[in-house]
């Protein structure tokens, strides 16, 4: 009990920050009326789009430049999706805020949303129309035709492997956004040090890249932010991004006082970072003796309103679950991540690989059925080797892998032979037992 988080050590005068947030998925902000809720007593100031700056970043916590488009401004007129914000309250209390927010009038030009990212590319509704979108690096990118990223690469001769395979399993794995729940919501305070630079406290995985992202979204210069992380109940990847520090950040340069914003319950489930929703596309062929000749891996991703971490989590599907299978003559990986009306999506556990792992893994499952081979004599005739090159993964060399003794070991443990594929109780129910593979690098370049 004795490590404090974000608010355990907030000055007691910080000012109240809130944002009203918009109930449309795709709209365009054409009137907010202010005046009756700048009336309440205890507010301080209510920002709109007019009052911030006009300078576009990406909340992505990544290494500078980052792959992830700046296609974010603090407040935007144009509304991308529901929750998007329309303005921030600053008061001195809790009351005087929620009051003032519900007496804001916002008038809207309510626009056709785009939801399902299947009919995301070159769709007639454009998320990101606008002309100062900007990638600092190109990942193939378009925003007027709703692309985020997109790439792919054949190696061998993959449409030749699949006419030669024996057996090819084809099929499409959709698995759905999903939305982390840590016990400490997101928060951050901020306030002016004697010098007067910026000075940011936030439960926060990536404190050196809140400083960045600050900075840029208020225009000014990085030596003017300094950033704080105290201890922080749980992030699992959410708070790789800046979800909410620039907000109390902004009200604070523009007013002088401190100021902290905490996320209810409800904003960290719906105004966050959850995990990438996926359409990923398998094929495998293999021979009748088991040998995985060929894969082909093509990844959709819904990267939501804006392009947060998605360049690279996409990439993540093909290059963290194609090189477990080591022993192919060719192998495909394309993906694409697309805009949508839909909250935007992040980092989470994995960072995009458990999407690309699930669905091979269940391929190579359907597989051993079709073959009616045990997975995992199936998986041991084609997994990876310690010292083998990896064409899926830069070609590098896999300097320290003892994928089979872990396969071994862990059919022992579970006893595999003596389950598989099930076993029936004296009661008619029946236990079953599964197995998938993975793999994780463990540094950071």
């Amino acid at each position: 009990g004795k490590p404090v988080y974000t608010e355990d050590i907030a000055p007691e005068d910080c000012l109240v920050v809130k944002a009203l947030r918009s109930p449309h998925a795709h709209a365009i902000v054409k009137r907010v009326q202010t005046k009756t809720a700048a009336g309440v007593p205890g507010i301080v100031c209510i920002i709109t789009s007019e009052d911030v700056p006009q300078k576009r970043f990406t909340i992505a916590g990544q290494t500078y430049p980052e792959l992830s488009p700046y296609d974010r401004l603090i407040l935007d007129p144009h509304i991308r999706y529901v929750g998007d914000p329309v303005a921030l309250v600053a008061g001195t209390d809790v009351a005087a805020v929620d009051r003032a927010l519900r007496m804001i009038r916002v008038e809207y030009e309510v626009l056709k949303p785009l939801l399902d990212v299947r009919d995301a590319r070159d769709n007639t509704v454009i998320v990101h129309s606008e002309e100062d979108w900007k990638p600092l690096v190109n990942v193939g990118g378009d925003n007027k035709r709703n692309i985020v990223a997109q790439s792919g690469e054949d190696w061998g001769d993959v449409e030749g492997e699949l006419d030669r395979a024996e057996i090819v399993i084809d099929r499409t794995y959709h698995t759905k956004q999903v939305q982390q729940s840590m016990m400490e919501t997101f928060r951050s305070y901020s306030y002016l040090d004697a010098y007067g630079r910026l000075v940011v406290v936030s439960s926060t995985q990536v404190p050196f890249h809140i400083r960045r992202i600050v900075a840029t979204a208020l225009d000014i210069p990085k030596s003017q932010v300094r950033v704080i992380k105290p201890r922080i109940g749980g992030g699992f990847g959410a708070k790789q991004s800046a979800v909410m520090e620039v907000y109390p950040s902004f009200i604070t340069k523009l007013t002088g006082r401190p100021a902290m914003m905490i996320y209810s319950r409800e904003e960290s489930m719906t105004v966050s970072s959850p995990r990438h929703e996926a359409y990923v596309h398998i094929k495998l062929g293999a021979d009748r003796d088991g040998m995985i000749r060929v894969i082909s891996l093509e990844s959709l991703w819904n990267a939501g309103a804006y392009g947060d971490h998605s360049p690279t989590t996409v990439t993540l599907s093909g290059h963290k679950s194609i090189p477990l299978y080591n022993q192919y003559k060719a192998f495909r990986f394309n993906y694409e991540a697309l805009y949508t009306n839909t909250i935007a999506a992040g980092a989470y556990r994995g960072y995009g690989a458990p999407q690309g792992i699930f669905a091979l893994e269940s391929a190579v499952n359907e597989l051993a059925a079709e073959l009616h081979m045990d997975p995992v004599t199936l998986r041991l005739k084609n997994i990876l080797h310690q010292g083998e090159k990896m064409p899926a993964y830069f070609n590098e060399t896999a300097l320290s892998c003892h994928l089979e003794q872990c396969l071994l070991r862990v059919r022992d443990m579970i006893g595999w032979d003596r389950k598989y594929p099930r076993q029936v109780l004296s009661n008619g129910h029946i236990r079953s037992v599964g197995l998938s593979l993975a793999m994780q690098g463990s540094s950071i370049s």
